[in-house]
């Protein structure tokens, strides 16, 4: 194989790319809205035309998650999408999605009990609101919480 069959060119998944330059580095992101590659370039740039990527990997921790990065960026480089069948779905998205919910119920001035309704439903309310146990109200104050916490800088935690 010659160097350009090599070479990355990100001209080629245009419809996929966002490149974000910050200092002395290109940050890339690959989405089709479903999946996502997030790679650093240290050097040079994939907007002067087709590169070769070098790896930078290091020490055993999360050495799997670092091998699959780079199964995916094979896939992408190889077939032109990400793949799904190396990007299983997020097990906290919901969670977040709960998250955002709750904040925006409690921004538009709804009561957790009324949260608590959005969410989860007015029969689960009605019969488990002032029962024997606080575990939706705390469940939503939780919920609440963890989303204040995202919007406060937390979602950084997510990228990494």
């Amino acid at each position: 194989m010659s160097n350009s069959e090599d070479a990355f060119d990100v001209r080629r998944l245009a419809p996929l790319t966002t490149v974000l330059r910050l200092h002395s580095a290109e940050h890339l992101l690959f989405s089709d809205g479903q999946r996502h590659l997030q790679l650093i370039v240290t050097a040079g740039s994939v907007l002067d035309g087709p590169v070769r990527f070098r790896y930078a990997l290091s020490g055993f921790q999360q050495i799997e998650a670092k091998a699959l990065i780079l199964q995916r960026l094979g896939h992408l480089w190889r077939q032109g999408r990400l793949p799904h069948h190396l990007s299983p779905p997020e097990r906290r998205a919901t969670r977040w999605v709960m998250q955002l919910r709750a904040l925006d119920g409690m921004h538009t001035g709804a009561s957790h009990r009324e949260i608590a309704v959005g969410l989860f439903s007015e029969r689960i309310v009605r019969e488990d609101w002032s029962g024997r146990s606080d575990y939706l109200r705390l469940r939503i104050q939780r919920l609440i919480r963890g989303a204040e916490k995202m919007v406060c800088g937390g979602y950084r935690d997510l990228l990494g």
